[in-house]
């Protein structure tokens, strides 16, 4: 498994959309519905540099008009020079009698004024609320709905659009308190919610720190066409992608609608499960994956279809790490939690027919399945901060949160639903098993293994980094 984040809009600016401020509203608000009092809180409420007028003799307090929506209850007259720079209403007005033809022209202009500026008479609610169109698109919950209409992904033959799945495949199933796919349900044991989701991003950027950020390591070529991302999970290895290679089309598939939709023109997300037939019509110049280790039956055949959709010439790529911890020193027990760990999560996914040992063996299967150019990188990831080697003990002090994030769902799926184990009996022995993470004494780590092969032939491409 592997999003991608909708910004805030900030609220100053929300209420400034309609073209006046907060400020100016209220202001307009207060003039239309009340006369002034006197002069002194006639000109109270004007701009410092708009001084009152001198030749507007003081005048008795006319009577105040009400402020109900009838339009027979109409505010004092005004004139084309009372207008206030600044204000999108009108200065107070003069009080002098008005006429006739005065009164109907002020009625207009006020309700011309009403209408642009959506200025209710009504007390209780001094400002109407916004046309649908003009308020701002409140974003959707990822987690409810998966539409990909909205994103920037253009058409192309391999993309199907997230609408027209099924519900069966965009609804979830819940157990034991987490969120699984309902897809393919059982096949894969870990859950997809946003705390897994977390997790998964977590150890991407572990990854980062081990690799000293290089994403590919395949000798491909500079500008790719396109690549393929198998059990992309959110999708942050194929945005990284994307981003790095503008011009190449990047596609990521999983069994788990959990990707972002907003995404950039390069990159589209399929729901799909890599054990089934492949149905590309395109051939790609990268297929890669990592952390499929437990999720795949049938290797030989999953090696098979990579082989079959690459471009002659093109690279495949695996991530993966080993389930056994490895120490140079002896300083893991056998007998210790994190062994009988190690042991029963094998056991349970041999009971499946599935396999954890699936990392030491990948190399192997390349060869078999006709790549040549195989090539297998080691890294050492120590499961807490014990090396003194600085940047590997931060990689351990990571590694140890998202592993003890890990220790959950992955019980949950083997040892309670696989092997039997009750809910009590899993919690008292993952209490032993995070102790032992944190027990600097034990220099273990998890070899994570990169490797990669190369179709035969070269077709048309032009490598820049080929050995």
């Amino acid at each position: 498994m592997s999003a991608a984040g909708a910004s805030a809009a900030c609220p100053a600016a929300s209420r400034e959309s309609n073209g006046y401020t907060t400020a100016a509203w209220l202001n307009c608000f207060s003039l239309s519905c009340a006369a002034p009092t006197s002069k002194s809180t006639a000109t109270s409420n004007l701009p410092a540099a708009v001084p009152p007028a001198a030749s507007s003799p003081a005048r008795a307090p006319a009577e105040t008009p009400s402020c109900s929506s009838d339009s027979s209850s109409m505010a004092p007259a005004t004139t084309a020079d009372d207008h206030q720079p600044g204000l999108d209403g009108p200065r107070p007005a003069k009080m002098v009698k008005p006429s006739p033809d005065e009164c109907a022209a002020a009625l207009e202009q006020q309700q011309q004024q009403q209408r642009q500026h959506q200025v209710s008479s009504s007390p209780g609610s001094p400002v109407r609320r916004p046309e649908p169109d003009q308020m701002p698109q409140l974003a959707v919950d990822d987690e409810d709905e998966f539409d990909d209409s909205d994103s920037a992904v253009g058409s192309d033959s391999d993309e199907h659009s997230l609408q027209s799945l099924t519900s069966s495949i965009t609804s979830y199933v819940y157990r034991n308190g987490r969120r699984y796919a309902s897809f393919r349900e059982g096949r894969y044991c870990l859950p997809n919610d946003e705390a897994e989701s977390d997790r998964h991003d977590f150890l991407q950027h572990i990854y980062g720190m081990l690799f000293g950020g290089r994403l590919i390591f395949a000798p491909i070529s500079d500008q790719p066409e396109r690549i393929l991302d198998i059990g992309t999970g959110t999708g942050i290895w194929a945005l990284d992608v994307a981003d790095a290679y503008p011009a190449t089309h990047v596609i990521g598939t999983d069994i788990s609608p959990i990707q972002p939709t907003w995404v950039s023109p390069n990159i589209s997300f399929e729901i799909d499960d890599a054990e089934s037939d492949w149905t590309f019509r395109q051939r790609f110049d990268l297929i890669h994956f990592q952390n499929l280790n437990g999720a795949i039956r049938d290797w030989r055949r999953l090696f098979s279809q990579i082989y079959d959709n690459l471009m002659p010439g093109g690279y495949v790529e695996a991530k993966e790490t080993d389930v056994y911890a490895t120490c140079d020193d002896n300083s893991i027990p056998e007998d210790c939690h994190l062994r009988q760990w190690e042991s029963n999560c094998i056991k349970a996914c041999s009971l499946i027919g599935q396999t954890l040992t699936a990392p030491e063996n990948v190399k192997q299967w390349m060869i078999e399945a006709g790549f040549v150019d195989v090539k297998e990188e080691q890294f050492k990831l120590p499961i807490n901060p014990w090396p003194k080697d600085p940047e590997l003990k931060l990689a351990g002090r990571y590694q140890q949160v998202q592993y003890s994030d890990a220790l959950q769902p992955y019980a949950l799926g083997l040892l309670v639903e696989v092997l039997g184990w009750s809910r009590e009996e899993m919690e008292l022995f993952l209490v032993g098993l995070r102790k032992d993470l944190a027990n600097r004494a034990l220099h273990g780590y998890n070899i994570v293994r990169v490797i990669t092969g190369r179709k035969p032939g070269m077709g048309k491409r032009k490598f820049s980094d080929t050995e």
